[in-house]
């Protein structure tokens, strides 16, 4: 899948809403980081009506090519069904981009696994606290979604996350190799049915 994200920005640099003036930022992963791929000044003129607003989201619905994730602080009403009928996965979050893209993309990837595979899949990853996750490989696994360990944890090792929790069965070989060279702070404990895994980021910004 493109691993394309809108972002809608306010003057601050953070995610905002619809309502508020500012930009559609496009964000692209490209060789495990993110970068500033596009981006188009944007407010919302409702003098028109809603043939107004609805011609506003098509241009940007066209700008966007084949970019379908959008996210903004909030996302309500018109706006939101006319993202959702044209095919958007439609996010609500605040903060920075940096803090996010990476969550974003890895639900999306699932999703899309899950869609291909007609199987549902547990929750795959869980926000414990302010940057902070846990993730099952074992229900993602079980549950067939044909994602490797790393294709779902290397995303969140790679973004500006402080500490994910990984269920497993065993120790991923790739996760091993990266503890024992020191890049990664982790942690393991046997539980009965598997280990749990604690993995700090050396730094977080």
């Amino acid at each position: 899948m493109a691993r394309d994200i809108a972002v809608f920005i306010g003057d601050k640099g953070n995610a905002a809403s619809l309502e508020e003036p500012g930009k559609v930022v496009v964000y692209r992963r490209q060789q495990g980081k993110w970068r500033l791929s596009d981006s188009l000044p944007f407010q919302l003129d409702r003098t028109s009506g809603m043939a107004g607003v609805r011609r506003q989201i098509a241009d940007i619905i066209q700008w966007l090519g084949q970019c379908r994730v959008f996210v903004a602080q909030t996302v309500v009403g018109l706006l939101y069904k006319e993202l959702e009928q044209n095919g958007f996965s439609i996010w609500e979050f605040s903060g920075r981009p940096a803090d996010f893209l990476e969550y974003i993309l890895v639900q999306e990837e699932l999703a899309a696994r899950e869609s291909e595979t007609g199987k549902p899949t547990a929750p795959a990853i869980v926000e414990t606290g302010p940057g902070c996750f846990r993730v099952s490989l074992k229900d993602i696994q079980q549950n067939g979604s044909g994602l490797t360990s790393k294709q779902v944890l290397q995303p969140l090792l790679t973004g500006n996350y402080y500490q994910v929790e990984v269920l497993c069965s065993h120790i991923p070989p790739w996760l091993e190799a990266e503890k024992e060279s020191g890049r990664l702070d982790c942690q393991s404990e046997r539980l009965e049915n598997g280990v749990k895994l604690v993995i700090r980021k050396q730094s977080c910004g």
